[in-house]
């Protein structure tokens, strides 16, 4: 800041300098400073004083008519995220046209969804796009509410970044909203020194709140001061707010390094839970985990939580985390697989349990042969749908599905590998499915059912790009297998969503297709958002209103995923996005909602 000032200072000496000396021989720039080389004959010595004041008083005129010394003003610390639009990010006019206390209420009630992996792309790009905001007396609203929302995500390393950039924009107080989320960060990534630093200053400053008395006592433990640790908790305890029995007894394992029976705790917060993994206490099985996104990302990675709640707490983010391929595999495979375990039926109906995914991707990887290998991924995948994993679960299995060679007799796997292997972005691998597809289509209404699914997708990817072309059949073609089945008295129904979605795009739907599906109850079944949001939607995409606009979207979603809302529904969010220039995200949300359908 002084530099600026300084460089600002030297600027307006310059000018001033310019103007006060024009006139008076030519001015210039040396070693030795300023210098003017005057001729003593262009002035008359007895109106000298009398030119120099009048000089002084036009000059002292004209430098307070150019020059308006303004205050420059404060940067409102909602304006600050960590991308770009260059980066990603959505413009710095994403708010532009919109009301500040609009956006402060879309913010604080948008619904964090673990449903759509589009959903949640859209969220982080908003929270964390540098942006304008309209002007408020509130320092920190926004701010706060941006950070909240991606720690509920469990985006631990996104928020902690945006509160680090927080910290550099001066305003007159520390925010103890933001410092706490901070040190609750720190600790759950085990960065114990920062989490630690200036304790004591801030339990002194914040004697309301408790949680830095908390934080302080588990300081003094880690630098081995038990005695100071040992008086915290008796002025703790006498605290008429303290009620934390999990604490105390956490605390004085700590201490005394007594082993406890981890049984005992329950409901465990943050800092409970951060120090069971220093003091080594082994979380019993029985333990129920919570939907805190903020937790099950810290159970996933802790060592002394039984493995079954950890894949638990992976499962239960669903789309929340993204984690590395390898990581999954690590975690998958450390559940201890049992004989009994192999004996699991997989032609049932089968129940979901906490190990059921990690016993059949263990068995996937050790099974030799390919047709069992495609049941027990096929197994794998369909509960992974039903849970709403698809995703992490298609990860999962990556490596071991594509061991799997596609052929005719897997032609009852070949829409679940296709499908899987997009989800990955393996297209060449899944096209490869797809023909398998294509050709045994005839075979049967359930295969001819799932070749429309994929017929769907690769049209909608040639759709999107016009240089590389997948090889497919016409929608004629199409409908000579249904006269085939129809001269078997076979009737063909199949969902016809993916048709209305390409006619959306500009694709020529031949009529008949509607036909099949008239009758069709299941598209009734799907809901529509509330009147007023598909209206306020229409409204802030037609005036570009960026922001505004995905947070209608995602309000609108409220927990669920794009193909439980209504086809028609789901035209106006495409539309809503191709009109703000998210085409991209607009193609990822419909091979999303098709693939998962």
């Amino acid at each position: 800041m002084k530099v600026i000032q300084n460089l600002f200072l030297i600027f307006f000496f310059f000018f001033i300098t310019k103007d006060l000396f024009a006139g008076l021989g030519n001015t210039t720039w040396g070693a030795g400073g300023i210098k003017r080389d005057i001729e003593v004959n262009e002035i008359e010595v007895d109106t000298v004083d009398k030119k120099e004041d009048k000089k002084k008083e036009k000059d002292s005129s004209e430098i307070d008519n150019k020059f308006k010394i303004k205050e420059l003003e404060k940067i409102d610390p909602n304006t600050i995220g960590t991308i770009t639009e260059k980066e990603g990010g959505l413009g710095y006019d994403m708010w532009a046209g919109s009301e500040r206390n609009i956006i402060q209420n879309y913010l604080r009630n948008l619904p964090v969804n673990n449903e759509s992996g589009t959903a949640i792309e859209l969220m982080k790009i908003l929270l964390l796009s540098n942006a304008n905001v309209p002007k408020s007396n509130d320092p920190m609203d926004l701010i706060l509410i941006r950070i909240n929302k991606l720690i509920e995500l469990g985006d631990f390393e996104n928020a902690k970044l945006l509160i680090d950039l927080v910290k550099w924009v001066p305003y007159k107080e520390d925010n103890v909203e933001i410092l706490i989320k901070q040190t609750e960060i720190n600790l759950s990534l085990n960065n114990f020194d920062l989490a630690c630093s200036d304790i004591e200053e801030k339990r002194k400053k914040f004697t309301q709140n408790i949680f830095w008395a908390k934080v302080e006592i588990f300081c003094q433990i880690l630098n081995d001061d038990t005695n100071k640790a040992n008086l915290s908790i008796s002025l703790l305890k006498e605290d008429k707010n303290f009620n934390d029995d999990n604490f105390l007894e956490i605390i004085d394992s700590l201490i005394y390094k007594e082993e406890i029976e981890g049984e005992n705790l329950f409901d465990l917060n943050l800092l409970n839970l951060v120090m069971t993994r220093v003091a080594n206490i082994n979380i019993k099985e029985s333990y129920v985990l919570n939907d805190n996104p903020l937790l099950l990302t810290m159970i996933y990675r802790m060592s002394n939580v039984p493995i079954k709640l950890r894949i638990e707490a992976i499962e239960k983010s669903k789309k929340l985390l993204n984690l590395p391929i390898e990581t999954i595999e690590e975690i998958y495979n450390s559940y201890d697989l049992k004989e009994k375990d192999k004996k699991i039926s997989l032609d049932d109906n089968i129940l979901l349990g906490t190990d059921t995914q990690s016993i059949l991707f263990q068995m996937a990887i050790t099974e030799d042969n390919e047709e069992k290998k495609a049941k027990i991924i096929k197994k794998s995948l369909e509960l992974a749908s039903i849970n709403g994993n698809l995703t992490l679960i298609s990860k999962l299995n990556l490596n071991s599905l594509l061991e799997i060679k596609p052929s005719k007799k897997l032609s009852w796997f070949s829409n679940y590998a296709a499908k899987s292997l997009l989800i990955s972005n393996k297209k060449e691998e899944a096209m490869q499915w797809y023909e398998i597809s294509k050709k045994e289509k005839d075979k049967n209404a359930e295969l001819f059912n799932n070749f429309i699914e994929l017929w769907v997708i690769v049209e909608l990817l040639n759709l999107k790009d016009k240089e590389n072309q997948y090889k497919n059949i016409s929608q004629n073609e199409i409908f000579e297998s249904i006269n085939k089945f129809e001269s078997k008295n076979t009737k063909v129904v199949f969902d016809t969503f993916g048709f209305y979605i390409l006619e959306h795009f500009g694709m020529k739907i031949n009529p008949q297709f509607w036909l099949i599906n008239l009758d069709n109850q299941e598209i009734e079944s799907k809901q529509l958002p509330n009147s007023s949001l598909i209206s306020l939607l229409k409204y802030s995409s037609n005036d570009k209103k960026v922001g505004e606009t995905i947070l209608l979207i995602l309000m609108s979603l409220n927990g669920r995923n794009f193909n439980q809302l209504h086809p028609f529904f789901l035209q106006i969010v495409i539309s809503s996005l191709n009109q703000i220039g998210l085409q991209e995200k607009a193609f990822d949300l419909l091979m999303e909602t098709l693939i998962e359908r």
